[in-house]
């Protein structure tokens, strides 16, 4: 009986060989996603998520603003990693976020393409019948 072919080895050499090929042009501070999020018992928060550098770096600083106004940053020291939430939003109001580089010597490369995003309002129950 023949393999599936999403089991097979040269599936598996294909999807290396694409994320190898690939990955070096993620670009530095790409933003990849971004999402807001609401639970019940949960307040409102956004997580970001970007590509990493190709070039050496000592992590990044996140930024947002309101989309009129200038950004702020959001981050106290460097982020090591890809990820960022942001736990200190409001229901209902828009944000813009943009992430940074900061190199092996502590200098801020120029921001990320901005990406915006609206944060879910309180839950309206449905109207009585």
């Amino acid at each position: 009986m023949a393999k599936p072919f999403y089991s097979s080895l040269a599936l598996r050499a294909i999807c290396l060989f694409c994320f190898a090929a690939l990955s070096p042009l993620a670009g530095c501070g790409k933003l990849r996603s971004l999402y807001a999020q609401n639970g019940s018992s949960k307040p409102h928060s956004v997580t970001v998520n970007w590509n990493p550098s190709v070039s050496p770096v000592a992590g990044y600083n996140v930024y947002r603003a309101d989309p009129a106004g200038a950004p702020v940053k959001l981050t106290s020291k460097i982020v090591s990693g890809t990820r960022y939430i942001d736990k200190n939003v409001e229901a209902g109001r828009t944000y813009v976020y943009t992430i940074t580089a900061v190199d092996l010597k502590g200098v801020e490369g120029k921001p990320s393409t901005s990406i915006t995003v609206t944060v879910p309002g309180a839950a309206t129950p449905p109207a009585k019948q």
